[in-house]
Parts: structure tokens; C-alpha cells; sequence
């Protein structure tokens, strides 16, 4: 009996620990090789049920064509050549049409990059400073320093992605950069609904539900959908846009969510489905938000600690009933000493196939699976040293 009882205490706390070990590589930015089609497959399956948000909600200005040339300083203040930044003269004058409606826009997320000051800038500052539901964006430098805009005291937000170092694209997103820099689709999520989220450890308490800080974004809406002519999300340059009388730029902006900057140009990235432009995965990462996608309840919990139990199981028990089955599929040589791996590696994926499509979140199947393997390696090496 005793033997039993500490039998089970090792496999429950195996698990509980395996458990952490799978929260802590969910906050790391990249993801392994063969982690990849596993997550586009289950995830190109629940999109083609997607519910596409309500068009009529948004409005998309581009900038992408819509730039001015100005002096570019070094690092001692003194002008080296030129560089192309949006048009700020532009921007000053849309924003003084948004301020003389009647019904401003719900909010706006401007995914611009303000960092260096031109003349246009008095202006542009005066119109931000009527803004109440404005956002800008801000950046980190190449040494992880925010670079705040230059307009001190309006409203901003990290708009940075979690960059993959195995892949060059962005496949996670972050909602709370080192436990306190909070990115952009948070902060405006909470000022549309008048609450603070709190960060801790892993998770993201936002309102009354508890989400993961790093997640793989369910996409609503792709680059492709904003180039479509029929989907009603066709985003309109900034400089054709001022063509039109004032009050029918206040029309088009009137209660709807307006996001600007470069649709099409020189803020693109690769994620999971394709290349997409920046304001585009902010608006996917709002909505993921908005959505409760990647809530954290109980049953979660609850079903990863009975996965992992039996996974632990596998390792603290000889001739495991599965792995036995599994063995038989194959006689080459290296097989005895890959089955092990891929018997938990088969019931991980078979493990994160549920926690998607029930909670929406993938699991980092493959790390966890050599976890395991060099666990029952090891359990199994002890065996042999203590019997022997």
C-alpha cells in the first residue's frame, strides 16, 4: 500500500509539474519546427467557420502612400540624410475634421510610429489633445527600450508582436510585456469598457475572466478579406479620403472603431495564414480579446492534470498498455528507441487537437514530449540501477 501511495503522489506530481513546464514554454516567443502545421491545420479547420466581424463597425485609413521626407539626425544630432515618415500635415487635418463632428468615431487605434518631430507636429499635437479615444503606438528600440512618441501625455500603447527567433513571423501575441508594459488592443479594450486588467505570472485577468498572456491568435480577418472589394473592409487611403467634404468624412468615422496606418506597404509580417499588415493584427488581437477567446477556467485545468496524469503514468509504469501498441507499427532498428518519444508526442497532439478546439489554445506539444521521453528515460535508467 505504501508503495502505491507514493507510486501516485510521484505521477500526480510529475504531471503538476509538467503542467508548469507547459505554462512557462506558452510564454516563450517561438515556436518548434514541427509544432507549426499541427496549429495552421487545426486553426485553417475553425476558420473556415469563422464568424467575420460586422463591417459596418470598422473603418481602415491607409498611409501607405501618404508620406513626407524629412531630415534623419545621427546619434550626436547631426543630419546624415533624409528619411520617410506619414504625412503629419495630413493626419493634422483629418483629425481636425474628426474634432468639428458632431459624432466622433467609438475609438481609434493610430498605428503610427511618431518618433521624430517635423513642423507639421504643433498642429497634430493640438488636434490629439482633444482626443479622449485615441491610441498611438509605441515601439521598442533594438535594446527592448520603449520608444515613447513624441507627443508627451496623449494616450499610447506597445503595438510591438512576439517575434518567433525559428520563425520569422508572428505567431504568438502578447497582451502584457514583462508583467507591467501593456500592449495596445489591452488598453483599449479596457478604456471601451471602463476596467483594468492585472497581470500574473501567465495569465491576464481581464474584467472577470482569466486568459493566457501569450496565446496564438484566432484570426477573424485576413489581409486577403481587406482586399476584397465585396467584403466592405477596403481600407481608404488617407490622401483620397481628405478629397471628400467634411461632413462626409465624419459620416464615414461616425460610432465605429477607425484604425489607421500602413495597410499595405512597409508594415506587413508573416503569420500563421499569411503576410498581414500591422493594424490588421492589432484588430484581430481586439477581437480576440473581445471575444474571450483564450479564457482559462477550471475544466482546462482539470483536463490537461488527467492528460498529463496518464502521461506520467506512461513513465513511472513499465509496459505501458499504448506504448506497447504502438511498438508494433514498426521494426526498423531505431524504432525502440523512438517510440517512446513518439508515443507522446502522438498523445500531446491529440491532447492540444481538444484544448483548441475547446478552449482555443494550442498547446507547445514537442518540448513537452521530450520532457516526457527523457523523464521515462531517466525513471526507467533509476529502475535498472536500483534492481540490478
Amino acid at each position: 500500500m505504501g508503495r502505491r501511495i507514493l507510486l501516485y503522489s510521484a505521477i500526480v506530481s510529475h504531471a503538476i509539474g509538467m503542467i508548469v513546464f507547459t505554462l512557462y514554454l506558452m510564454k516563450l516567443p517561438w515556436l518548434a519546427s514541427d509544432e507549426k502545421f499541427l496549429i495552421w491545420s487545426t486553426s485553417a479547420l475553425k476558420f473556415s467557420s469563422r464568424e467575420m466581424p460586422a463591417s459596418e463597425d470598422f473603418a481602415f485609413i491607409n498611409t501607405s502612400f501618404d508620406l513626407q521626407l524629412i531630415d534623419r539626425y545621427d546619434e550626436f544630432g547631426f543630419p546624415v540624410g533624409n528619411q520617410v515618415i506619414t504625412d503629419r500635415e495630413k493626419l493634422a487635418q483629418l483629425f481636425g475634421v474628426i474634432n468639428s463632428g458632431v459624432v466622433k468615431p467609438k475609438y481609434i487605434f493610430c498605428d503610427i510610429h511618431f518618433m521624430d518631430s517635423t513642423e507639421s507636429d504643433s498642429s497634430l499635437y493640438s488636434e490629439f489633445k482633444e482626443m479622449d479615444k485615441i491610441i498611438l503606438s509605441a515601439h521598442l528600440n533594438q535594446y527592448g527600450e520603449l520608444e515613447e512618441p513624441v507627443f508627451k501625455g496623449i494616450n499610447y500603447g506597445l503595438s510591438d508582436y512576439v517575434i518567433g527567433s525559428v520563425f520569422d513571423g508572428v505567431y504568438k501575441y502578447q497582451l502584457v510585456y514583462q508583467d507591467s508594459l501593456k500592449l495596445t488592443p489591452l488598453i483599449a479594450y479596457e478604456q471601451l469598457n471602463q476596467f483594468s486588467s492585472e497581470s500574473r505570472g501567465p495569465f491576464v485577468k481581464v474584467e472577470d475572466r482569466w486568459t493566457l498572456n501569450n496565446f496564438i491568435m484566432n484570426y477573424r480577418l485576413l489581409q486577403k478579406d481587406i482586399e476584397d472589394l465585396e467584403a466592405g473592409f477596403n481600407p481608404v487611403s488617407l490622401g483620397e479620403l481628405l478629397f471628400l467634404e467634411d461632413a462626409d468624412i465624419q459620416d464615414f468615422l461616425a460610432d465605429k472603431i477607425v484604425f489607421i496606418g500602413d495597410f499595405f506597404e512597409n508594415d506587413m509580417h508573416e503569420t500563421l495564414f499569411e503576410i498581414t499588415s500591422g493594424p490588421l493584427i492589432l484588430l484581430n488581437a481586439f477581437l480576440t480579446i473581445k471575444e474571450g477567446d483564450t479564457i482559462i477556467n477550471g475544466w482546462f485545468f482539470l483536463l490537461m492534470l488527467i492528460a498529463y496524469s496518464y502521461f506520467s503514468y506512461m513513465v513511472f509504469v513499465e509496459g505501458d498498455y499504448m506504448e506497447k501498441k504502438i511498438s508494433k507499427l514498426g521494426s526498423v532498428a531505431a524504432t525502440k528507441y523512438l517510440i517512446g518519444f513518439a508515443s507522446y508526442l502522438l498523445f500531446l497532439t491529440i491532447l492540444s487537437i481538444l484544448t483548441f478546439f475547446l478552449f482555443n489554445i494550442h498547446l507547445n506539444i514537442f518540448f513537452v514530449a521530450l520532457a516526457y521521453y527523457v523523464s521515462d528515460k531517466l525513471v526507467g535508467w533509476g529502475r535498472n540501477l536500483l534492481f540490478s
